[in-house]
């Protein structure tokens, strides 16, 4: 037994020293892509990926990183040659929702005036707007969102519409483009959500509040922090952080039922996609 005993700790001792230095040479080369990624070097950090998955083949995260960054490279290869509209499209939302979470605006902005150029919709006004807000650029968005057909616009381009005019110091055009801003008894949190942002930046910090309640009520669960963590660093509510209805807004939970498997054809857009067996396969 004493031999047993000595011959694994000897084996301990050799072999410790080496799984240290292979998660730490990982996790030096996840760190070095996450640099290049912040640079918006894609090709780059997913060589340092691929070199971290190699170096901790255990490590989901290393793993999951660089799954996502190469199917995230291999489609802004293929963006330029897709012919089928459709198939665009959803690669071109996808690279420009990746960009926007990674806080890559230039890129993001890039695809986001392609996909307005091509399709020329409501939809891809206000994805445009919503990026140059994103990078300071009020004129931009009002300038993108003024030019579009009144029968494109809804009440979600007509709220950031208004918005994008108030962040330039256009009050009185603000007020009057929110006067076409009508919400309909049914409508969906992002239009709600777009509204209190209207609100608020036109100083009407009660309603903005109400709109916020409303909002994060009919959000699904795994919509809502999303919601929330924007309006705490939202430039429109700054002035609201201290008010008690806004702090009392951003404790509003959900309203929506929301099952944790949607028992779905898909798992792909799934909220709890990766955390049970069947989204990890």
């Amino acid at each position: 037994m004493r031999l047993r005993v000595l011959v694994w700790l000897s084996v301990s001792v050799c072999v410790a020293p080496g799984w240290i230095a292979a998660a730490e040479k990982a996790e030096d080369a996840f760190r070095a892509g996450e640099t290049r990624l912040a640079a918006g070097d894609l090709p780059g950090a997913l060589q340092q990926f691929a070199a971290a998955v190699r170096a901790d083949q255990t490590n989901q995260d290393y793993r999951q990183q660089y799954a996502m960054v190469r199917q995230v490279v291999m489609m802004r290869n293929s963006l330029p040659k897709e012919k089928n509209l459709a198939q665009w499209e959803y690669m071109a939302r996808a690279l420009h929702s990746f960009y926007i979470s990674n806080r890559l605006h230039g890129e993001a902005l890039a695809v986001a005036e392609q996909m307005h150029a091509k399709l020329n919709t409501g939809s891809s006004a206000l994805l445009l707007a919503e990026t140059q807000l994103a990078m300071n650029k009020p004129a931009e968005a009002a300038e993108v969102l003024g030019g579009l057909a009144a029968d494109k616009h809804d009440s979600t381009t007509r709220s950031i519409h208004s918005l994008a005019l108030a962040r330039q110091g256009k009050v009185a055009e603000a007020k009057t483009t929110a006067q076409s801003v009508q919400l309909a008894g049914n409508a969906g949190p992002g239009a709600i959500y777009a509204a209190a942002r209207c609100y608020a930046a036109l100083g009407n910090a009660e309603q903005a509040c109400r709109m916020l309640v409303r909002c994060f009520e009919a959000s699904a669960p795994s919509r809502l922090e999303g919601f929330k963590s924007h309006a705490r660093t939202s430039p429109e509510f700054a002035a609201l952080a201290s008010r008690a209805d806004f702090t009392a807004a951003l404790r509003t939970e959900s309203k929506v039922p929301e099952s944790k498997c949607s028992g779905g054809s898909s798992c792909a857009g799934c909220p709890m996609r990766g955390k049970c067996a069947s989204g990890a396969q």
